[in-house]
């Protein structure tokens, strides 16, 4: 069986509740999943409550689908935009 190690990229938003803001959570998509992520945009402040993040993950669909694994198993709100051309997801 081969392994598809073709690079696509996955845009999705974030939602990451404030008892989060203390974690690594961006962080250790790049470090423990080995996607590169670029923030597009970002709304976050001190007293705000959720951040909120529009990220561009870029790696094999395997780490892109472990790295939205583990936002899943934080329970992390995740907006997956379905209608980039270079995403198979």
């Amino acid at each position: 069986m081969t392994v598809d190690t073709r690079s696509i990229t996955k845009d999705i938003k974030v939602r990451i509740p404030e008892d989060l803001h203390g974690e690594p959570v961006i962080s250790n998509l790049i470090s423990q999943h080995g996607v590169t992520v670029n923030i597009v945009s970002a709304t976050l402040g001190i007293n705000a409550g959720s951040g909120w993040f529009h990220l561009s993950l870029k790696g094999a669909y395997a780490q892109i689908q472990t790295a939205i694994a583990y936002l899943n198993d934080l329970d992390i709100e995740i907006w997956e935009d379905n209608s980039e051309e270079n995403t198979s997801l």
